[in-house]
């Protein structure tokens, strides 16, 4: 509240100037001057905490990328640009793996829900001679690039398979004791630590901007749920997923949320993402942040906005995290104007 005393100072020391010179100033012109001070001092007031706590990218390196970010919210939040975007509309979508969270060596959701299926394949080991269970119980992640993600076997249905029949009670505690007890083997840490920092500035930087941030993911929107808030920072109803279908089921003195072998269409996943933006959200967003193929849909969709940012991680430093699709996203950028954000040359830190 520095500024705040300081102009208080001056205006305590205006006033007895004033006092001291009072005769010299006509009374009509020593109300308005009076009233200019006044005025200032309550501008200064409310735009204090603002000034204050806005957010700085301190962990992204001066480049392309940064320079883009700032410009961009330079043009839509000055409200004497040509491009200034009313508050109602500032709308930012993030997908989640890879572009604010660790997904290497697997999506984290699909880590847990292996862990989830290896219980099952335990308590019934007659699973492991079918799909996906053999090849959850051979390590055969193979297999999953060769049958796709949708497929009826595919990586969405090793999550169905992993929690039919959970209530949400249930799948929140073992969600929770997932985050509480598992440790990434080469960083060491809980994946709910391991989201990229400047990743988090650039939501601070957003929110600060008056933003309204959304995370649009393909994982479930659940297990997002249980850790964007902390992690993020970003409230829980402003996640967008996969959704499983779950059914309403009463017993004598309780009621429950069943979960069923079914996703609520469309998956969150290519263009499965805009639809859900719309159904969701309900606006189109001006900014729109991937780093995958799978979020190519979302950063076009962004494109019918007035004016819009689109940006993309590429995973491109294999000393402080992975690399991975690097030469094909970058090419991908550059043919569709999108800004690429290099982990290698953007990031001052990672985690």
């Amino acid at each position: 509240m520095a500024l705040i005393s300081d102009f208080v100072d001056l205006v305590l020391n205006f006033n007895l100037l004033v006092d001291k010179l009072k005769f010299l100033i006509k009374p009509n012109k020593m109300r308005i001057i009076q009233n200019f001070f006044l005025l200032a001092f309550i501008l200064v007031a409310c735009n204090q905490q603002q000034l204050q706590e806005a957010p700085a990218l301190t962990s992204w390196n001066d480049g392309n990328a940064k320079q883009q970010i700032v410009n961009f919210i330079e043009q839509t939040t000055s409200a004497s640009s040509a491009d200034f975007v009313e508050v109602k509309d500032r709308i930012a979508v993030f997908d989640m793996d890879g572009t604010i969270l660790l997904e290497k060596p697997h999506y984290v959701l699909f880590d847990f829900a292996v862990r989830e299926m290896n219980k099952r394949m335990h308590e019934n080991p007659e699973l492991t001679n079918k799909q996906p269970f053999k090849a959850i119980a051979e390590e055969d992640w193979n297999y999953f690039k060769t049958v796709g993600y949708m497929a009826e076997t595919g990586i969405y249905s090793v999550l169905l398979y992993a929690t039919d029949g959970f209530t949400n009670e249930q799948y929140q505690s073992a969600v929770n004791k997932y985050f509480d007890e598992v440790i990434d083997e080469r960083f060491q840490q809980s994946y709910k630590k391991l989201v990229y920092k400047p990743m988090l500035e650039l939501v601070a930087y957003l929110q600060h901007h008056q933003f309204q941030v959304y995370i649009v993911s393909g994982s479930d929107p659940q297990f997002t749920r249980s850790f964007c808030e902390e992690a993020i920072g970003i409230p829980v109803n402003n996640v967008i997923g996969s959704t499983v279908l779950t059914k309403f089921e009463e017993e004598v003195g309780q009621s429950n949320l069943v979960r069923q072998h079914e996703f609520i269409q469309p998956i969150n996943d290519e263009a499965g993402k805009p639809v859900n933006i719309l159904n969701k959200i309900g606006k189109v967003p001006v900014i729109a942040i991937g780093n995958s193929k799978g979020d190519y849909h979302m950063l076009q969709y962004s494109k019918n906005a007035p004016i819009s940012l689109q940006m993309l991680v590429n995973h491109d430093d294999s000393i402080r995290e992975y690399k991975y699709n690097h030469q094909e996203l970058s090419e991908l950028c550059r043919e569709k104007d999108w800004v690429e954000i290099s982990m290698e040359k953007d990031f001052a830190v990672i985690f």
